[in-house]
């Protein structure tokens, strides 16, 4: 053994410090991952831990011109468990669509949700008359945003499934605006 070492030098000159450099790099990340699994603390950052229930906000839409306004906001709902999940309240507790006024309580049914899918589910109620009036005069655009807030309440198996994502940004439509071009308006005299 000693010849082989000699005859290609590998510990002589950078080889040394190679070597040093590998054996105080490994050694602790292997003690600290060995003592992590004693211990039963995750080995995944906190940023990469798979979640149980994720939601994704999809579009709202905001009907004007129908007999009873309303605002219905789609998200997806999604079961990362291998039981299936019951949610008991899916509800956009918050929307604030542009420069109108914010709409909340906007709440949907009790869903089932097959273990590792997903669902959309609409969030749907009628709007108040004070806030039909304010988004009838906002100014049209081909697209809005709005702010959203989402609670999803609920159980898979044993466990108890509370969720409040927040700060979503969602793209949506209000039709029935007044303000839209199609809508010809008498000429004032």
């Amino acid at each position: 053994m000693g010849d082989f070492i000699a005859k290609y030098g590998i510990f002589a000159g950078v080889g040394v410090f190679l070597l040093g450099a590998a054996i105080s790099r490994g050694v602790p990340l292997v003690v600290r991952y060995v003592r992590q699994r004693r211990r039963g603390v995750p080995t995944l950052p906190l940023a990469i831990q798979p979640r149980d229930v994720e939601v994704i906000p999809l579009w709202f839409e905001v009907s004007l011109n129908q007999q009873i306004p309303d605002v219905r906001v789609w998200v997806q709902v999604v079961n990362c468990l291998r039981v299936e999940l019951r949610l008991g309240e899916v509800t956009a507790t918050y929307c604030h669509i542009n420069q109108g006024p914010p709409l909340e309580n906007i709440p949907a049914g009790e869903y089932r949700i097959p273990p590792r899918q997903s669902w959309q589910v609409m969030c749907r109620r009628t709007l108040l008359d004070a806030e039909t009036k304010v988004l009838l005069a906002l100014p049209w655009s081909e697209q809005f945003t709005a702010a959203l807030n989402v609670r999803v309440r609920g159980a898979a198996g044993k466990q108890t499934i509370s969720l409040d994502p927040g700060g979503f940004n969602i793209r949506g439509w209000i039709t029935g605006l007044p303000s839209h071009p199609s809508i010809k308006r008498a000429p004032t005299t």
